[in-house]
């Protein structure tokens, strides 16, 4: 199960399908419910139960789909989103749903190793059933549309793609500022903001602020099949969240090989090594100069991304994901 639409939800939905086509490979019937475009037609949960029969359930996102879940007489698992576990968690509504779902899950997945301490420091009942399973990774295919040329963005200016939905805690408006800081040390710079608008209010504080800068363009949500193009446009992949699990944009640009740049937070330290196969800012001054210093020295910016990809092909192999998802179900 995973979240619906797929176009809002594109970290979740691509997990959950990179587990379905895994699963089949095996030999395994899997069915995804969820997921579905604007417009697609929603299944039930209980009649999709009734029909499909299940051994196992797994809803990925525990207060999204995982409260559906609740009091199912069969085996069921729940995988932790950020949201997961630095926002609702800490919501004083949604918090206790959230806790009571971790205590009856059969099994609890998580994508990193400081997920686990902290759901087992926040809820006690989940030590002895969290499964680590690192999210795989593929690299995009990168034949869509050309992101310069549709956007009239010349060659020789450094673009910075900033990927991610449109909500606080992934916090793009500490990003608005370094477009004219750029410009002052003589650096001609554009920043692309591209994710679907989670939060209105946010994404409308976003427009406003960014509406004096026209190096400044916020776009929604693009395909999959264009998002591999997109990133091998950029000079430059940002992250500035304020939390991250696991980070989908910076897996995706890894694994294509582009220069990332990412706010210094627990789930991206797992990601990115500083200086090594990428690099790890505080604040917009740290910003400012981790992009300065890779605008200047474009060779060493490209040896970071080859770093990366090659880091990232032996640390988030696909079957060894999968391996480690059955490992789960059959403890579950």
């Amino acid at each position: 199960m995973t979240p619906s639409p797929s176009a809002l939800y594109r970290g979740p939905s691509a997990t959950a399908l990179r587990y379905r086509q895994g699963l089949q490979r095996r030999g395994h019937l899997c069915e995804l419910l969820g997921g579905e475009d604007e417009g697609g037609i929603k299944q039930s949960f209980a009649g999709a139960i009734e029909r499909f029969k299940p051994d196992l359930v797994h809803a990925h996102d525990v207060y999204r789909c995982g409260l559906q879940v609740l009091g199912l007489r069969i085996p069921w698992v729940v995988s932790t989103s950020g949201d997961d576990i630095y926002v609702d968690l800490k919501d004083p509504a949604r918090s206790p749903l959230v806790c009571e779902t971790l205590r009856q899950a059969h099994r609890i997945l998580v994508p990193t190793a400081t997920c686990a301490a902290m759901l087992e420091k926040s809820v006690a009942e989940t030590v002895g059933k969290i499964d680590l399973v690192p999210r795989g990774a593929a690299p995009l295919e990168t034949g869509g549309t050309d992101l310069r040329r549709s956007l009239g963005i010349p060659k020789n200016r450094l673009l910075i793609l900033l990927p991610g939905a449109l909500r606080p805690i992934k916090g793009q408006l500490m990003a608005l500022p370094i477009v004219r800081t750029l410009r002052e040390q003589g650096v001609d710079a554009e920043l692309v903001i591209v994710g679907p608008e989670q939060d209105a209010e946010y994404a409308a504080q976003l427009r406003a602020e960014s509406d004096e800068e026209p190096r400044i363009r916020i776009l929604p949500a693009l395909a999959p099949e264009r998002m591999g193009a997109t990133y091998m446009n950029a000079d430059v992949v940002l992250n500035t969240s304020e939390d991250e699990a696991m980070s989908l944009t910076i897996l995706e640009a890894g694994m294509l090989g582009r220069p990332v740049i990412a706010r210094d937070v627990p789930g991206n330290r797992e990601l990115v090594t500083h200086r090594e196969t990428g690099l790890l800012f505080d604040d917009s001054d740290s910003l400012a100069k981790c992009i300065l210093a890779l605008s200047r020295n474009r060779a060493a910016a490209g040896a970071l991304g080859v770093r990366m990809r090659e880091d990232f092909k032996k640390r988030f192999d696909v079957d060894s994901e999968i391996d480690r998802l059955l490992s789960a179900y059959a403890a579950a």
